[in-house]
């Protein structure tokens, strides 16, 4: 770092009985779709009706550009800044961001082996405020970023066990935990207490390997499963990741904090060889960072937007390098700004649309991913039959986490008809998996559509319905 309402009961309905096959087809360049919506014949009594997608900013959770943020511990209490809910609310309202960068300064407990109750309130106090802004976090403890002061390693594993409990409280508003703790900004780098080649970071002792591996196991060890974490090069988690189970391998990602720098993103590629394994890494694990400096012509979009679709970028620094941001035009940063992360455009609905009380019917619905990477994080994907009799809920079983970029998906749904005669409007809900969260639409998916999306629910409008009656064919 260089920088100083209205909601309706999801009620499952028992006599519903569903099952779901799933097709995944290549799609090579994903393109916005922006046809008007129509309706077509398809197979005998199936109606398939086709959506418009939009070139709109869609804010979803746990991806895009974020805004970044920073607060200090000093040896005298001072220099603790909360994070601003209204501020946030502003940028979510404002901007699509959905975000925050969080980076905790530690300066007062390089010497000390205990952190006191009133900063982890305060930490506390800031995860909560996240939450009742909407927003996740993106977390980084650090000791310092103005010199290589940093605690001993020993000490660093001691906080880690304190902070545990209140980051694991949050677990569901905390996108990715960095590795932090060691090096000025946290970055692995610059380290009083963790030896290092300060020209090529990743040639270290074997001792210090092993010091520095026990910081990143007690990160992965006293954190929720649920937390994903990064470090700052591939060298880390190639060398202290090997031998470890695919779970904890899966979990970690990496943060490039000088993309595009240089050739090498200023010694984040130690070997060509990293960018391969990268790009197959970031498949299934966070991929996230900010830019550092100009370096023409790769810093510029065209370099930019190769990498970005490469390594499975998820988010990206709004507020760093302004140079090199602007740079990109208009254009590219719009671009960028939509495409970070996943971006799940619904193409086609399929089903019959009359159906007899309790009878098997089908619906198939055709997604695409128009992102640059697959959703990170699992959650439950809901079709809700809605009547003015109630609303009833079929859990989909389709993992989100499969809907790589560029890939175009068909679900199809096998369905047991409400016995109950009616008209059901149909919805698409992806609601966050947390209890806590579920129910609120700040974290639940919004389909890259046009005129699909209820914010006060967090449903998507398949603007069609599914009539039940004994008089059909």
């Amino acid at each position: 770092m260089r920088r100083s309402s209205f909601r309706r009961a999801l009620v499952p309905l028992a006599s519903l009985a569903v099952s779901v096959s799933v097709a995944a087809g290549s799609v090579s360049s994903p393109t916005l779709a922006s046809a008007a919506t129509a309706w077509a014949p398809a197979a005998a009594g199936i109606t398939t009706h086709q959506y418009a997608g939009t070139t709109d900013l869609v804010a979803n959770p746990d991806r895009g550009m974020y805004h970044y943020t920073e607060t200090h511990y000093r040896s005298d209490g001072s220099g603790y800044t909360p994070l601003d809910v209204s501020q946030m609310q502003r940028w979510r309202t404002d901007e699509g961001v959905t975000l925050v960068y969080r980076v905790f300064y530690l300066e007062a407990f390089t010497t000390r082996d205990r952190l006191d109750a009133t900063y982890l309130q305060k930490v506390r106090t800031d995860l909560t405020r996240a939450r009742a802004a909407g927003m996740r976090l993106v977390v980084r403890f650090a000791y310092s970023d103005s010199t290589s002061a940093d605690a001993p390693p020993l000490r660093v594993l001691g906080h880690i066990q304190q902070l545990a409990p209140v980051l694991n409280a949050s677990a569901d508003i905390i996108s990715v935990l960095q590795a932090g703790f060691i090096g000025r900004w946290g970055e692995w780098y610059y380290s009083d207490s963790f030896t290092s080649d300060h020209d090529q970071p990743w040639r270290l002792s074997d001792a210090d390997w092993a010091a520095r591996g026990s910081v990143l196991q007690a990160l992965l060890n006293s954190t929720s499963p649920d937390i994903k974490v990064q470090v700052r090069y591939p060298a880390i988690a190639q060398r202290l990741l090997a031998g470890s189970p695919t779970a904890a391998r899966s979990r970690v990602g990496i943060h490039d904090d000088c993309f595009l720098a240089s050739d090498d993103d200023y010694g984040t590629f130690a070997s060509v060889s990293d960018r391969a394994w990268l790009a197959e890494q970031t498949r299934a694990s966070p991929m996230g960072g900010e830019t550092c400096g100009v370096n023409v012509p790769r810093s510029q979009w065209p370099s930019a937007s190769t990498d970005l679709s490469t390594y499975h970028w998820s988010f990206l620094n709004a507020d760093y390098h302004s140079g090199v941001l602007a740079s990109w035009g208009a254009e590219g940063r719009a671009d960028a700004a939509r495409r970070l992360g996943y971006r799940l455009r619904l193409d086609t609905l399929a089903l019959r649309d009359t159906v007899k009380p309790g009878a098997a019917t089908a619906l198939t619905l055709t997604l695409t991913n128009e992102g640059y990477a697959a959703p990170l994080r699992r959650r439950p994907v809901h079709l809700i039959l809605a009547s003015p009799a109630g609303t009833r809920t079929v859990t989909l079983p389709l993992d989100v986490r499969t809907l790589a970029p560029g890939q175009r998906t068909d679900v199809t749904v096998k369905v047991t008809a409400p016995s109950v005669e009616g008209r059901y409007a149909l919805y698409l809900v992806l609601p966050d998996a947390s209890t806590r969260l579920s129910a609120d639409p700040a974290y639940a998916v919004r389909l890259a559509n046009a005129d699909t999306w209820n914010g006060s629910t967090g449903w998507n409008d398949l603007h069609q319905t599914l009539v039940v009656s004994g008089d059909s064919g």
